[in-house]
C-alpha cells in the first residue's frame, strides 16, 4: 500500500494526518484568467496566469510568489506530482485569504485512485489533518515524500478505504504551514477558508474529473476546522455546496482546552495563544500578560519544532506556561470563545465520532457540541465509540464514514440523534 502521507503528531493530544488527490494533464486556458468572482483587493499582487507544473522534487515550489498572483481565493497557483502507486498524490498552492483578508499564499495534497473516474464524476472530500505543529516544516505536505523512517505512518489505509469508492481527497495544510508565516492553530475561520479553498483548487487540477458532490471530514484539530468549514461554506464558498461532514474527536470547545488546568493543557494553551497571536495583532501585543518567562521559551521551541512526540530531542522548559489563565484575560478570553466550533446551525448533516476513553479532547466536549447542535437545530448525528482513545477512534471512521457518506450522497435520510 502507498504511504502517500502521514504525518503523526501529539499536541497535548491534538494528532494530525494528511491524506490528498489530483491529476496530470493539459491545464484549461480558463485558467490563465482572473476569475469574474475575484474579491483580492489587499496585499501586492500581479496579472493572473496558468497554474504552474514544478517538476517532481523541485523545493522551488513552496517559495510564493511575490508578488502573488491577482485572483480569487481558490485559485490553483501550482502543482507538483508527488507519488504514483495505489494512489496519485500532488502537492499544491493556492490563493486564500486571511482572516484579516489579506491574499495569502496556501498550499495542501490531493491524492486520487490511479483508475477512470466513476461515472459522474469523483465525489470531492476536503479533509482537515490533527496537528502537526507550528512550524512550516510541519506541513503534511512537506513530508508526503520523505522516506517512510522519518513518519509515525499508520492510516495509509484511511486514503485507500476512500478512494476506493470513488473519492478524491484533498487536505489542506492549513494558513502558515509548508509556506513562510505563522499558522493559526485552531482559529476557525483561517481554518475554514484553507479547507474550502484547496476544493476550489482541486477542481482545477487538470484531467481530475470531480461531479458535484462536495463533503467534508476532520479528526482532532481538523474537526474543529471542518466543522468551521460547514458553517462558513454557504457564504465563503457556495458554488461548491457541502453535502455532509465527518467530524471525528473534534476540538470544539476552545476555551476549555485553554484554560491550563494541567501540564499537558499548559502546553495546548501555549499552540492557542500563538494561533490567536498569528490570526490577530492585538493578541499578539498581549502575550507577555499570559504567558511565563517558560512559557515564552516554550513558544520560541514551538515555532522551531514539529510536535512529533518528543520534539525531535529537544528539551521541553520546565512549567508553568501560563502566568494566568487565558480564557479570564482579554483579548483572549473573548478570541478564545468566538473560536468554539459549532455554533451556528447550517444545511449540511453532521456526523460525529469520539471515542468513549478519549483523554486529549474528552468526551465531555463532544456531549457540550452535541448538546449545542441540537439546541440550534442541526440534524447531526452521534456514534460514541467504546474503548477507544483519541487515536484509535479513527479505524471507525474509515468504514462507518465512508458508508455514511454514500448513504448521504444517494439520497438516504440522515439521522438525527437530536431527536432521540
Amino acid at each position: 500500500m502507498n504511504r502517500s502521507i502521514r504525518v503523526h503528531v501529539l499536541a497535548a493530544g491534538l494528532l494530525a494526518t494528511t491524506f490528498v488527490p489530483a491529476s496530470a494533464g493539459a491545464l484549461d486556458a480558463a485558467h490563465a484568467t482572473v476569475r469574474a468572482e475575484a474579491d483580492v483587493t489587499t496585499g501586492a499582487t500581479v496579472a493572473a496566469t496558468a497554474p504552474q507544473e514544478f517538476a517532481q522534487g523541485d523545493p522551488a515550489f513552496y517559495d510564493v510568489p511575490n508578488p502573488l498572483p491577482a485572483g480569487a481565493h481558490g485559485d490553483l497557483l501550482r502543482f507538483q506530482f508527488v507519488d504514483e502507486s495505489f494512489d496519485v498524490t500532488y502537492r499544491i498552492m493556492y490563493l486564500s485569504e486571511s482572516v484579516s483578508g489579506t491574499p495569502i499564499a496556501v498550499t495542501g495534497l490531493v491524492v486520487f485512485a490511479d483508475d477512470p473516474a466513476p461515472f459522474g464524476g469523483y465525489e470531492l472530500l476536503l479533509h482537515g489533518h490533527g496537528s502537526t505543529g507550528l512550524a512550516d516544516q510541519c506541513a503534511p505536505s512537506r513530508a508526503a515524500d520523505l522516506p517512510a523512517s522519518e513518519l509515525d505512518i499508520d492510516l495509509d489505509y484511511t486514503n485507500f478505504e476512500f478512494m476506493s469508492y470513488g473519492f478524491v481527497l484533498v487536505s489542506t495544510d492549513y494558513e502558515g504551514l509548508g509556506v513562510p508565516g505563522a499558522h493559526p492553530f485552531l482559529v476557525g475561520v483561517s481554518e475554514a477558508r484553507g479547507m474550502l479553498d484547496a476544493g476550489l483548487a482541486a477542481r482545477q487540477m487538470p484531467v481530475l474529473y470531480i461531479g458535484p458532490q462536495t463533503a467534508i471530514a476532520g479528526f482532532s484539530q481538523g474537526g474543529h476546522a471542518a466543522l468551521w468549514a460547514a458553517q462558513v461554506a454557504p457564504e465563503w464558498t457556495p458554488q461548491q455546496p457541502i453535502s455532509a461532514s465527518l467530524i471525528i474527536s473534534a476540538a470544539s470547545e476552545i476555551p476549555d482546552l485553554a484554560s491550563g488546568r494541567s501540564e499537558s493543557q499548559e502546553q495546548l494553551g501555549v499552540w492557542l495563544l500563538a494561533g490567536l497571536a498569528a490570526a490577530h495583532p492585538e493578541a499578539q501585543a498581549a502575550l507577555g500578560s499570559v504567558l511565563t518567562p517558560s512559557g515564552q521559551e516554550f513558544l520560541e521551541l514551538l515555532e522551531g519544532q514539529c510536535a512529533v512526540d518528543t520534539f525531535g530531542g529537544v528539551p521541553v522548559p520546565e512549567p508553568p506556561y501560563l502566568a494566568a489563565d487565558p480564557t479570564t484575560v482579554e483579548p483572549f478570553a473573548s478570541l478564545l470563545a468566538a473560536n468554539t466550533a459549532g455554533t451556528v446551525a447550517t444545511p449540511t448533516p453532521i456526523l460525529l465520532f469520539h471515542g468513549d476513553q478519549d483523554t486529549a479532547i474528552p468526551l465531555a466536549q463532544s456531549d457540550a457540541l452535541f448538546e449545542r447542535l441540537c439546541a440550534q437545530g442541526q440534524v447531526v448525528e452521534r456514534r460514541v465509540v467504546a474503548g477507544a482513545n483519541h487515536f484509535s477512534a479513527r479505524s471507525d471512521w474509515t468504514i462507518e464514514g465512508r458508508e455514511w457518506l454514500a448513504g448521504i450522497a444517494s439520497g438516504s435520510a440522515p439521522t438525527n440523534n437530536c431527536l432521540s
